[in-house]
């Protein structure tokens, strides 16, 4: 393979001149590059950086720590162990019959479609050899971790650097076209069966699930890289119970500026109970009686890599002219109201809602303080389920009887002095009865 820093001139051979004319080189095993005018994606599909606003003292959190994807942060000189460790998983990739320039070379007829996914001028010192050999030993990489049944694979690596990998895999600047995963799983596997083992790769991103994770979308809708995968698969489940507010911005400006809609132990003082609704992040659901309100969320896994993948599926839905509906900002937001201390945790992760492996509640309280909304939320997109809590919580009618025991009734104390003051009334009308009507004597 020729040198990654080949200038930009060199790569331009290969591509389109002047005038709309089409140049081609003769390229590895007599490769005919097609037109880059006929393969340029729609600026939506592209990989972008993260915006420079966002970053701000948080370059831990979008920038990778020891696994380069992409051409944005590769030759960094942080990566060298991984990247040796490439070589080995590119090794085991390829076999005899289909060498790492069979695969080089088929990567390479689509090398301006690959090119088309990254902001302008990045993959400008790479030329087309180099590029196609980085997106083959990068996508191999991803393959092997979503297959590793075992921890002992990253043995060669060391835990302080296998600590970080999950992490640097979902970064929005360390991303590789998604189609390209496709395209080595068709080319060593066959066809046959390619969905089934996507999907089955696919699955790994989701805790508790079987492996067999149905795909939420179709080859033509399919996102461009693996963090829009996951979120994909996190807000378009099966459980996607999705309604939008269509009133008017009088109910709107109600819901920004209620002061009812609090944590979670303000909801319960209100008789708001809590239950699991499903995996689907966008499943929040609310509905009330005379007595007591409901409250569905969806089921949340916290780690230590929650924080760093949802900033940065946050980070993608901000990006330039990327059409999103903000549903992951807007559910995180929706559950940053809720927890304000460990006591809103606690009640969560008691009825089945939140499952973590950290070491307190107060550290949950942390990770979700510190995924950064902006300040911004959606109201359209949970919109109705606000407007009804609000309305619950501004009815007295439906909770006196939660107001009457949270008053009253915090501590056994008054509850024992209520039953005994009912015994003593009990007895003092049965005496008043017996004054008035004494028994008379047979």
């Amino acid at each position: 393979m020729a040198d990654p820093h080949t200038s930009a001139s060199n790569e331009n051979k290969s591509t389109v001149g002047g005038g709309g004319e089409e140049k081609k080189d003769a390229s590895p095993a007599g490769v005919c590059l097609q037109s880059r005018s006929s393969l340029v994606l729609p600026r939506p599909q592209r990989i972008y950086k993260v915006p420079p606003l966002l970053l701000a003292d948080k370059e831990h959190v979008y920038h990778p720590r020891v696994l380069s994807l992409g051409p944005y942060h590769h030759g960094q000189p942080q990566f060298p162990r991984v990247e040796e460790f490439k070589t080995d998983i590119l090794n085991r990739f390829v076999s005899a019959d289909k060498d790492k320039a069979f695969f080089c070379n088929k990567i390479l007829e689509r090398i301006d479609r690959i090119r088309s996914y990254y902001e302008e001028g990045s993959t400008a010192k790479f030329n087309d050899e180099a590029l196609a050999e980085m997106m083959l030993r990068d996508a191999c990489f991803m393959l092997c971790h979503m297959e590793v049944k075992s921890d002992r694979e990253y043995l060669p690596l060391g835990m302080s650097v296998t600590s970080f990998l999950y992490q640097d895999f979902y970064m929005l600047e360390n991303q590789i076209p998604l189609w390209i995963l496709r395209l080595l799983i068709g080319l060593k596997y066959g066809t046959n069966g390619k969905a089934a083992l996507f999907s089955k790769l696919l699955s790994c991103m989701k805790l508790r699930d079987n492996g067999q994770t149905r795909i939420p979308w179709k080859d033509a809708n399919e996102p461009p890289h693996l963090l829009a995968a996951l979120r994909k698969i996190l807000l378009f489940g099966p459980g996607q119970h999705v309604t939008e507010l269509r009133s008017s911005s009088e109910s709107m400006y109600k819901i920004a500026s209620s002061s009812q809609f609090r944590s979670v132990m303000d909801l319960k003082a209100k008789g708001v109970h809590f239950r699991p609704s499903s995996s689907c992040l966008m499943d929040i659901r609310f509905h009330s009686n005379s007595f007591y309100g409901l409250l569905h969320l969806p089921i949340w896994y916290i780690s230590n890599n929650t924080k760093v993948i949802f900033s940065n599926m946050i980070a993608y839905e901000m990006s330039a002219e990327t059409a999103t509906n903000c549903g992951v900002l807007s559910s995180v937001s929706f559950m940053k109201t809720l927890i304000e201390n460990a006591k809103d945790v606690k009640e969560l992760r008691e009825k089945g809602i939140l499952f973590s492996c950290l070491e307190s509640d107060e550290e949950v309280v942390k990770v979700f303080k510190e995924i950064n909304t902006f300040g911004m939320d959606y109201l359209s997109t949970f919109g109705d389920v606000k407007m009804r809590i609000e309305e619950y919580c501004s009815s007295k009618a439906k909770t006196w009887m939660a107001d009457l025991i949270n008053t009253y009734f915090r501590s056994p104390l008054p509850l024992i002095a209520l039953v005994v003051g009912a015994l003593l009334l009990c007895l003092e009308i049965i005496q008043v009865h017996y004054a008035i009507h004494p028994v008379k004597d047979n």
